[in-house]
């Protein structure tokens, strides 16, 4: 199967030669490779870069590309579609290296990048992930039908004011029911790799900012207003 990218890049190879893409990048990541750049960003779109020369920092905060935050500071991004684990700053530095972001915990994946800034509410952002997973579920797993709907629930209450403190252990438990470990790449409990993708929002967002859960459970709302 060959998909739209692959297939465009097909005339630039065939008037340049194999050995002029693959000189694009380095190591095990060669040649370009499109990025869909969103969220708190003033220039969300599409990017055609080179792998593994170009960084995370390149790509958000580039004026040629996503021309930094609309915010004052990034608080995280999300960098690989749904699927993928959450990173911060500290991981603005890595290359779009297959290699370097798998040794860093995560994936590059769809190769869409979700930039969040500091007025970004985290647990809406997880919440409405697992709103995703939740819907496209076809139900064929008990893993990823009922574990869908509980950590989709749970998250709704938290979101609302509803939340409960041991609600955060609860969620945990739930995912690592669903991909036991919680660990990356995920346990395989299903028949299609969805249900395991369930907990990656979740557990990053707990595990990074769950001071924010927090103050959502204690303060009985959600401290970023409305929502929108």
């Amino acid at each position: 199967m060959n998909n739209v990218e692959t297939m465009s890049n097909l005339p630039w190879i065939l008037e340049h030669g194999g050995d002029a893409f693959a000189a694009l990048g380095q190591g095990s990541s060669t040649g370009t490779r499109l990025f869909a750049l969103s969220g708190r960003v003033k220039n969300p779109g599409w990017y055609e870069v080179e792998m593994s020369k170009t960084t995370f920092r390149d790509i958000i905060f580039d004026p040629t590309l996503g021309g930094g935050m609309l915010g004052n500071e990034l608080k995280t991004f999300i960098h690989g579609g749904a699927s993928a684990p959450w990173f911060g700053p500290e991981h603005l530095d890595l290359g779009l290296d297959q290699d370097a972001v798998g040794k860093a915990g995560s994936m590059l994946g769809s190769g869409s990048i979700v930039v969040m800034d500091d007025t970004t509410c985290v647990v809406r952002a997880a919440w409405r992930l697992t709103q995703f997973f939740h819907r496209e579920s076809c139900g064929q797993c008990t893993p990823c039908r009922e574990g869908s709907s509980w950590v989709e629930q749970i998250m709704r209450r938290i979101e609302e004011g509803y939340g409960r403190e041991s609600d955060l252990d609860l969620l945990l438990d739930a995912c690592d029911n669903i991909a036991p470990g919680l660990s990356w790449p995920p346990a395989q409990t299903t028949i299609c790799p969805l249900g395991p993708s369930i907990p990656s929002p979740i557990v990053s967002s707990i595990r990074m900012f769950r001071d924010e859960y927090l103050v959502h459970i204690k303060d009985g709302a959600c401290p970023f207003g409305e929502r929108r």
